[in-house]
């Protein structure tokens, strides 16, 4: 066997291993946030900093009530089409309708949310583990290429 070969394999199987271990750490994950009633989204922007940085995994729990100071994700419109936005609750308008505004945003949001637009109250978050969880939805395909030939590349 030549060294190259050797040296290729070796590293192949440790990135495996990793991938192997992040994903099965993300199905981890998902079932716990199941099984205690909540859902996960992730943190794509900048405005929750330093609370909550770009990145991070949310885990999120429907509420029957939302209170001011409360960090909610919702749903809004943007550029024709519907994204999911965290920010914190800063003013109750209405019993049903809230004023929020990012905690490094200068302003408040300019649109007034409804109850049924908001997923949930933000309960716990896991900072940067957003990344993992992104890369692997979006690279799917190619993770389940290289799972399947990691597992045929014996000798």
């Amino acid at each position: 066997m030549n060294q190259f070969y050797v040296i290729c394999r070796g590293i192949v199987k440790v990135f495996t291993g990793v991938m192997w271990g992040l994903l099965f750490g993300v199905f981890f994950l998902s079932g716990l946030a199941f099984l205690a009633g909540r859902q996960i989204y992730y943190e794509t922007s900048d405005s929750m900093s330093p609370v909550i940085e770009k990145g991070s995994l949310l885990f999120v729990k429907e509420e029957e009530e939302y209170e001011t100071g409360d960090i909610v994700a919702f749903y809004a419109p943007y550029g024709g089409q519907l994204i999911c936005v965290t920010h914190r609750i800063v003013d109750k308008v209405q019993p049903d309708a809230y004023v929020t505004k990012g905690d490094a945003n200068a302003r408040e949001d300019r649109l007034v949310i409804r109850k049924e637009q908001i997923y949930g109250v933000v309960t716990e978050y896991i900072s940067y583990f957003g990344y993992i969880c992104f890369f692997i939805q979006r690279n799917s395909t190619f993770l389940l290429f290289f799972f399947i030939f990691s597992l045929l590349w014996r000798k």
